[in-house]
């Protein structure tokens, strides 16, 4: 940061890191919610799954952080509840 923070990016690599946080979040996140106990699981019983597609659907239709969080984890919560 000190050796390149007055330096100008160039437009290319700028351009690249705008992939950066979507990319990390995506690694960090995809993996819980399709795999349980370290193995692949699609199943309708995946609640972390169905909780995750309600969170992708909120967020496309509203575009709203704040509701896509809370109907994601109000979802998860609730499945949890249901399935055990």
């Amino acid at each position: 940061m000190l050796l390149l923070g007055e330096r100008e990016i160039p437009p290319i690599l700028r351009s690249a890191l705008r992939f950066v946080p979507p990319s990390t979040f995506s690694a960090i996140v995809l993996p819980e919610l399709f795999t349980h106990g370290g193995t692949l699981n699609l199943s309708v019983e995946n609640t972390r799954l169905l909780a995750g597609a309600l969170a992708v659907i909120v967020a496309w239709r509203t575009r709203n952080v704040l509701l896509t969080i809370a109907a994601g984890m109000g979802g998860l919560w609730l499945l949890q509840a249901l399935f055990r």
